[in-house]
């Protein structure tokens, strides 16, 4: 995920909507992600809207384009 966060590509994404997207990506559920990041599903569910309006997709299938490949 570091290696995300110095990718100068990316919109100004924050901290957080890396961290949830990451976690969207590699397929985890908003609940998923609400329970291992301790935050309120409707939380993610914020989080992840404003990183599909930054990046211009309409939902997680187009992160990985979005995105480039997962980070190893």
């Amino acid at each position: 995920m570091r290696a995300a966060l110095e990718r100068r590509d990316l919109p100004d994404l924050t901290g957080q909507e890396l961290r949830i997207s990451e976690l969207a990506r590699a397929g985890y559920s908003n609940r998923q992600i609400a329970e291992t990041l301790f935050l309120a599903v409707r939380t993610v569910e914020f989080h992840l809207s404003s990183v599909y309006r930054k990046l211009g997709v309409s939902g997680r299938r187009e992160l990985h384009s979005a995105l480039g490949a997962p980070p190893s």
